[in-house]
């Protein structure tokens, strides 16, 4: 009887002992640590730099607080100053401020061609370097324009600090999107023109990027691409005889395309160049720009557009 009650015991042992092997096995094979939620997310491929160095606060200008004349209300600030704009054209306007409130009405009123209302939030050391953009305004012609700031509570304390209005230059239209056949069209009012003197001009017979006469003024474009792909890149463009000669760089992201401007018959008198095919290889925001390399004459060119044509796989 007692070697029939052994042999059982000796089994149940084995099973036992298997079972806790496949269990510390189990055990090892996992962990309490959870996956990580990112850890599936490529990283996102940026567009490259311009392969030269551009000035893009070129065109802008700062009415200083400590140029402008500040009166205190019983439950408002108010500020006025006089701006000298150098040119005509759209602006970005923006208000340079530092505050320790969490939120406060701000209102700037240009003469009689803009009003422009926005919150101010509260402010940081690491992210003050640019100013709060209110909106755009278009100033019609160059001169003086009386420019007045109205706070919703004092602004020349501690709490909150005005330091100025900055207006930087701002294209006069949204560029147009990426058409059904995948042509992009970069018109010239919607260029941000960088400049003193360069600008968009209205008039239809016109209709282009203008007054080119400083060597240092350059123009952009951003623009979306939705369809990624090799384009063939043109550049529309005129130029009267005698101001022939400069020398050109076009900028597509990374790449630079140069030209020498040519005698059209006339700066409205339009010739379409091409320069060669460049690669937009993701979806997007893109950038464009034209920049003078050198100033043959007074007069460097006008700009009325530049085409962005796919090229096709037979191409």
């Amino acid at each position: 009887m007692k070697r029939a009650l052994t042999l059982p015991a000796v089994l149940i042992l084995s099973v036992s002992t298997a079972s806790l092997t496949l269990s510390s096995a189990e055990e090892a094979s996992t962990t309490n640590v959870p996956p990580d939620p990112f850890g599936d997310i490529a990283s996102k491929k940026g567009i490259p730099d311009y392969s030269v160095e551009v000035d893009r606060d070129r065109g802008s200008f700062l009415l200083d607080a400590k140029e402008g004349q500040y009166q205190p209300g019983s439950h408002f600030g108010n500020w006025h100053w006089t701006a000298n704009v150098a040119r005509e054209g759209n602006y970005y306007v923006g208000l340079k401020y530092d505050s320790s409130r969490p939120k406060l009405g701000v209102q700037v009123k240009i003469g009689d061609v803009a009003t422009l209302k926005s919150y101010a939030a509260r402010t940081n050391s690491l992210s003050n370097d640019k100013p709060m953009i209110l909106g755009a305004a278009h100033l019609p012609k160059k001169g003086e324009y009386p420019v007045f700031l109205l706070t919703g509570d004092q602004s020349n304390v501690p709490a909150f600090q005005v330091n100025g209005i900055q207006f930087i230059p701002a294209p006069e239209s949204e560029p147009l999107g990426q058409s059904i056949d995948g042509t992009i069209h970069l018109e010239a009012k919607s260029a941000t023109t960088y400049a003193e003197m360069m600008r968009y001009e209205t008039k239809p017979e016109k209709n282009c990027l203008g007054y080119w006469i400083n060597k240092d003024d350059w123009a952009e474009w951003k623009f979306g691409v939705t369809d990624p792909g090799k384009f063939k890149l043109s550049v529309t463009y005129g130029c009267g005889g005698g101001n022939e000669g400069s020398d050109i760089a076009l900028l597509a992201n990374d790449k630079t395309f140069n030209f020498k401007v040519e005698d059209t018959g006339g700066f409205q008198m339009w010739k379409t160049i091409d320069l060669g095919t460049v690669e937009f290889d993701i979806t997007g925001e893109q950038k464009i720009a034209i920049l003078p390399q050198t100033q043959a004459a007074k007069g460097i060119m006008d700009i009325k557009e530049v085409i962005l044509t796919p090229v096709t796989g037979a191409e």
